[in-house]
């Protein structure tokens, strides 16, 4: 297969059996079936959001649009006539398919045959246009396939598609290659915008970008899901997507807000939403002078873990948590949330949290675009830092190398050079005062736009029958009541009358949990 514009050969990721079933699993393990337990029939489905499908020709572009799992979706040809494709049908089961997809609302999808899309249906590479704007408004591009043109010609469709994703404000979603071990190519997850997709078995490409991309050493891919192929491991990703779009148009602060559908913002909430199991890590020092740094943000394999629809939600729907340019006098996070900034060369944004006792786990990523001329001869690319401190007599103070003390593992800097994600990620956090920074260090002029998500506890409700503060109100707190009968202690008042009494108990049934 050769891309009409270079020349050159296109190569795509290896399919071998038709996937279907297993869907009940893969739900349960991204999320899925937490999220409609908790949202119900207000649970989104991915309605009203457009998506775009690029494919290369095994021998058409599209799925086989008869297929029941399709009933009632608009597939819109961008690159002509085209017969069905196997492989198509397959990244669209899992895409927007009725059964297998999260997100059975998609009901428009524009298809390109890859070459066409890389040529002059929409990157327009070789040529001196720029590209094309979204068919229809589309916010999400999959593509499930991989490939190269040639270094030269990889580092110029990558600076397109850079291009294109930051200027119309679309989220990229690719495939890495699969197999542990197996070739990297360019096209198209060495992009520096978007996420790049592996399997959650760890069995995919793993390597850093090389040839045909710019700043080579970055990390990928940036996150995982459950399939046999990343072909199908792309789409399952895409779909989370489309239900956090959905979630922007019907979620009136979501709705309000300009920048909510970002595709930074999106990618943050994703990345910083993955489930990361005890053996995930990025790696960081363990020596004592420098414990909790590292210049590696994400697993070597893993990415930033497993996409975990629910928890993205929650940090979504959390809605935007202004920070500050110096360190706040009081908090900006409550619970799962994500902010947004424009970021010059210097400039820093602040966040500070509590935490009333020890957190199982705290995650904070940050992601940002790099900035392509429109000529695509060169292109700026921003450096971030982030770093996590504690905050003792109004003062931030450094956590690196603090012990197990302040927290069981896990880093509080993250200085990569080269990827344009940074990631902290602790476990076992003591309670007490953090602030975190994201700062910016490259000396470029361009400013870029950063998004930055976090995994935080919510706060606790104060229920005053919890007398222990366990969470719970059950008999230990009745104990505690009793003991304290016909006193005035204010905390088992809890009728307000001035003395512990019978009054107290009903207060306490009434806020009963067993």
């Amino acid at each position: 297969m050769k891309i009409s514009t270079c020349h050159a050969l296109v190569i795509i990721a290896p399919v071998l059996a038709i996937v279907g079933g297993g869907s009940a699993d893969i739900f349960s393990e991204i999320g899925y079936d937490a999220l409609v337990t908790r949202l119900g029939a207000a649970a989104p489905t991915g309605a009203g959001v457009g998506v775009v499908q690029v494919e290369v020709p095994n021998p058409g572009y599209s799925p086989h649009q008869g297929n029941g799992q399709f009933s009632g979706i608009t597939f819109i040809q961008r690159s002509g006539a085209t017969e069905p494709s196997l492989h198509a049908s397959q990244v669209g089961f899992k895409f927007y398919g009725n059964q297998d997809s999260v997100a059975p609302g998609i009901s428009t999808v524009n298809l390109y045959d890859v070459n066409d899309f890389i040529g002059s249906g929409y990157l327009r590479l070789g040529s001196s246009s720029l590209p094309a704007s979204p068919p229809g408004g589309a916010k999400i591009f999959n593509h499930s396939w991989i490939g190269t043109l040639g270094s030269s010609s990889d580092v110029s469709a990558i600076r397109r598609a850079d291009y294109a994703a930051n200027t119309f404000g679309t989220l990229w979603i690719m495939g890495v290659n699969n197999g542990a071990g197996s070739d990297s190519f360019a096209l198209l997850a060495g992009m520096h915008h978007g996420i790049s997709v592996g399997r959650s078995d760890g069995e995919h490409d793993a390597s850093d970008t090389g040839p045909g991309t710019e700043i080579q050493g970055r990390m990928k891919p940036e996150i995982v899901a459950p399939g046999d192929f990343t072909s199908f491991t792309t789409p399952i990703v895409s779909a989370c997507a489309a239900l956090l779009y959905e979630t922007a148009n019907t979620t009136p602060e979501l709705d309000g807000n300009s920048i909510a559908d970002l595709p930074q913002v999106l990618k943050a909430v994703l990345l910083a939403g993955a489930a990361r199991n005890d053996d995930w890590t990025n790696n960081p020092s363990t020596s004592r002078a420098d414990r909790g740094s590292t210049a590696r943000p994400l697993d070597e394999v893993f990415g930033a873990g497993v996409v975990e629809i629910d928890r993205a939600h929650r940090i979504y729907t959390g809605l935007e948590q202004s920070g500050e340019s110096s360190l706040p006098e009081t908090p900006t996070m409550a619970g799962p949330g994500w902010d947004f900034e424009l970021m010059s060369n210097g400039e820093s944004l602040w966040h500070r949290f509590s935490l009333s006792e020890t957190a199982d786990e705290i995650g904070i990523l940050a992601t940002w675009n790099r900035v392509v001329a429109s000529n695509f001869n060169s292109a700026v690319h921003p450096d971030l830092d982030l770093e996590l401190f504690r905050i003792e007599d109004g003062l931030a103070v450094s956590l690196v190398g603090a012990d197990t003390g302040v927290f069981a593992a896990g880093n509080v800097r993250s200085e990569s050079s080269v990827d344009s994600v940074e990631l902290v990620h602790l476990r076992g956090l003591a309670a007490g005062d953090y602030a975190v920074r994201l700062t910016r260090i490259d000396g470029n002029s361009a400013s870029t736009r950063a998004a930055v998500a976090w995994w935080i506890p919510e706060p606790t409700a104060f229920v005053p029958a919890d007398l222990n503060h366990d969470g719970l109100v059950n008999g230990a707190d009745f104990g505690i009541l009793l003991s304290l009968w016909g006193t005035t202690d204010p905390q088992a008042d809890l009728d307000g009358n001035g003395e512990v009494g019978g009054g107290d108990i009903g207060v306490m049934l009434a806020a009963w949990t067993g």
